[in-house]
């Protein structure tokens, strides 16, 4: 298969879960991104916002709303732009329908401490597949702070074939285990 087909194929995989285990595995992952150092001394998280079945994220960003400072993207023509949110009403449908930002503060990402990054796919490298448009990959190009995936154990694959402009995540939660 074609990495089109693989990201396709995933997408099916994920959306196949049922709503226990799905609700279990996002339980441990969040409980293993919390017990992070690197986590707990962020003053400022980016996230992803959680979509057909990703990991969840709002559980996270409710829990910390008001406690840190959190960014979320929006694409703007072939770029992220994190913008603060306070709340989730500070969020609509937006590009691909997903959640964006409606806010008008935003941040360089170099200069926010963590960010939680959405995949499709990951290998021990921590190498990910992300949607194949490079926003990630583009965004975390000279990022100086911790990045993190977060992702089901089903989506480890034993290889990526990552692309010399694909960055590598500094670690990857699964309902088993950090990678």
């Amino acid at each position: 298969m074609d990495k089109k087909q693989l990201r396709k194929a995933m997408i099916q995989k994920r959306l196949a879960l049922d709503e226990e285990s799905y609700q279990h595995y996002c339980l441990q992952i969040q409980k293993q991104l919390e017990s992070l150092k690197a986590f707990q001394e962020a003053q400022s998280v980016a996230f992803y916002m959680s979509y057909r079945h990703e990991v969840d994220t709002r559980a996270l960003m409710a829990k910390y709303f008001g406690k840190k400072e959190i960014f979320v993207p929006k694409c703007v023509g072939d770029d992220l732009v994190f913008y603060k949110i306070d709340s989730f009403d500070d969020v609509a449908k937006g590009y691909f329908g997903v959640d964006e930002p409606i806010t008008d503060i935003t941040r360089n990402i170099n200069a926010i401490d963590f960010v939680v990054v959405p995949l499709l796919m990951f290998d021990d490298q921590r190498n990910r597949v992300g949607y194949g448009r490079g926003f990630y990959d583009r965004a975390l190009k000279n990022y100086p702070h911790t990045t993190c995936g977060m992702a089901f154990s089903f989506q480890h694959v034993e290889n990526t074939e990552p692309h010399r402009f694909d960055i590598p995540l500094d670690m990857i939660i699964t309902d088993e285990k950090i990678y």
